[in-house]
């Protein structure tokens, strides 16, 4: 069976270039964060950017990075102690 006309995702190009833009797929995503693809599409409910191009999901590499980042969370500093009257 050849690749032309093939239905696989895998068949589709892993990386695309759109003007100034890089989309990855997303299968190819998840593996460089190192997670799997239904982690990663947890996020789209949060607004991940995400573009579907002949019906599979690609993600803009720049814009995702910075989606990413401002999910990163830090513990608050613990309080001073308080000194009681004596």
């Amino acid at each position: 069976m050849s690749d032309i006309g093939s239905r696989r995702r895998s068949a589709k190009p892993e990386r695309l270039f759109i003007g100034e833009r890089e989309y990855v797929r997303n299968d190819v995503r998840a593996k460089e964060l190192a997670c799997t693809e239904r982690t990663l599409n947890r996020g789209d409910a949060r607004g991940a950017p995400y573009q579907f191009f002949g019906g599979v999901k690609y993600r803009p590499v720049e814009e995702h990075n910075l989606f990413v980042l401002s999910g990163v969370q830090r513990r608050n500093q613990p309080p001073e102690k308080r000194r009681g009257r004596r």
